[in-house]
């Protein structure tokens, strides 16, 4: 929906003023304090009601003021008119036909109807970050200071582990690992030790036992040579060589079954345990900060990924707000444009922006206004000029200029002097005629002055 007509009579700096648009661009020119500023208020008033009013709403020795927008429609609401009348004791607002309202308030059918149609873009472009931020998540009523706030938290934590991070991984750098050294626990001197004098005492038995043995061999040899002498006791003898043999070979083949100790092995073992043990220890300590590092990369990385969904969430929250304009996200700072800060961007791009936000913000009665449009360059104005025509958006701007000025560019658009406008789409307000006073004789009371009533123009 789109405004067709405005009649403003003794609104502001307005004396009287009435507007049939000819195209969706709507400028408005003049001179400082002439009325421009007036204009675009008194759509604001007339959409918005009282809550917009300045202190002085009427115009100037003037008892009575309106402000009367009449709206196309649109496929589900046909055309109305808005009136809304202030003095300086009342305001009425009226909507016509009153068939439109089914059933609502002239104040809550607007209300259902109208946007934030006060927003303008180029002010929210010039404003700084955190300020366009701020203004953004209050028109489309997003909270996001608990994200914000659980953001915050999650990144300081960040920095906390990160910088046990840095440390833990300074000192897996600075140690040595011996990947050759395959035992996992120190070699204590005190076992091999033990395990030498063992070896030892075993090797000392197994001397004494081969001793033993050579002295029963030596006892069945000198049996034989007594065996001449004692053929007394050969009887006896045999039968005692015969068993010292079964015992002598029994042994023998005991022995044979028992491995003899390397001490040799053992003694080279000590000489080159510290060096080992050494590499044990390095090698234990590189396992246990290898899983200090571990253990903190992964607290890390779930942190980060918690920073991520944060800032996920914080998009989501700009994309349910449907606001039409991808790439638009924000940080602490304020807004961003495809990752980079809005004011970091070209005029253009900050325009375009701007532009798709207040359109978002206005979905039904499609009127935009622009003040201080003389800040924007003819390729800026042609970016307006288009987004209004494709996206079917009435814009209202005003610029400062001179009559010079305006003459010289050949009077496009509206040119407002004094309260009072000539140009493109202005209907001449043809004043009332001025009723004369009757003389009244002196015994009779005088007469009312009449209050002019401009609403039947």
């Amino acid at each position: 929906m789109q405004v067709t007509e405005l009649i403003i009579d003794n609104i502001m700096k307005i004396r009287a003023i009435h507007i049939r648009p000819k195209s969706n661009m709507v400028a408005l020119k003049g001179e400082n304090g002439n009325g421009k500023s007036s204009v675009l208020n008194a759509l604001v008033m007339g959409f918005k009601g009282k809550k917009e009013f300045p202190n002085l709403p009427i115009h100037k020795g003037a008892k009575k003021g309106s402000i009367k927008i009449s709206i196309d429609g649109d496929d589900t609401v046909p055309p109305f008119t808005i009136t809304q009348t202030i003095t300086s004791k009342s305001t009425n607002l009226m909507i016509e036909p009153d068939t439109v309202l089914f059933g609502d308030t002239p104040r809550s059918f607007l209300d259902k109807l109208i946007g934030k149609i006060s927003f303008d873009p180029l002010a929210f472009i010039n404003q700084e970050g955190p300020k366009q931020r701020a203004a953004l998540l209050e028109l489309i009523g997003v909270d996001v200071d608990a994200l914000d706030s659980k953001e915050k938290d999650i990144y300081n934590e960040r920095t906390t582990i990160g910088r046990d991070l840095k440390t833990a991984q300074a000192r897996v750098d600075n140690l040595n690992v011996w990947p050759e050294i395959k035992e996992e626990k120190v070699i204590e001197i005190d076992e091999v030790s033990a395990k030498i004098v063992k070896a030892m005492e075993s090797n000392n038995e197994i001397d004494r036992r081969e001793a033993t043995n050579d002295t029963r061999k030596a006892a069945v040899i000198n049996a034989r040579e007594q065996i001449e002498a004692l053929e007394q006791t050969i009887s006896n003898l045999n039968k005692y060589i015969i068993e010292t043999k079964s015992e002598y070979s029994k042994e023998k083949e005991a022995m044979s079954q028992i491995d003899v100790v390397d001490v040799d092995a053992l003694n080279d073992q000590i000489s080159t345990i510290g060096d080992t043990n050494s590499k044990i220890r390095d090698n234990i300590t590189y396992k246990s900060e290898t899983s200090t590092l571990t253990s903190i990369q992964n607290e890390y990385n779930k942190l980060d990924n918690s920073l991520t969904t944060v800032r996920e969430d914080r998009v989501q929250l700009i994309q349910d707000a449907d606001i039409p304009v991808p790439g638009l996200t924000f940080d602490d700072a304020g807004l961003l444009y495809n990752d980079i800060p809005l004011s970091q961007c070209s005029d253009g791009e900050k325009l375009m922006v701007s532009m798709g936000i207040s359109m978002a913000l206005n979905p039904t009665i499609r009127v935009l206004l622009i003040k201080d449009g003389s800040l924007l360059d003819s390729k800026n104005r042609k970016i307006l000029n288009d987004m209004c025509k494709d996206k079917g958006f009435q814009l209202w701007m005003e610029s400062v200029a001179s009559k010079d000025e305006y003459d010289a560019a050949g009077q496009v658009g509206i040119f407002i002097e004094e309260g009072e406008a000539v140009g493109d789409g202005v209907v001449e307000v043809v004043p009332e005629p001025v009723k004369k006073k009757v003389a009244k004789a002196p015994a009779k009371e005088p007469a009312k002055e009449t209050v002019n009533d401009d609403d039947d123009w």
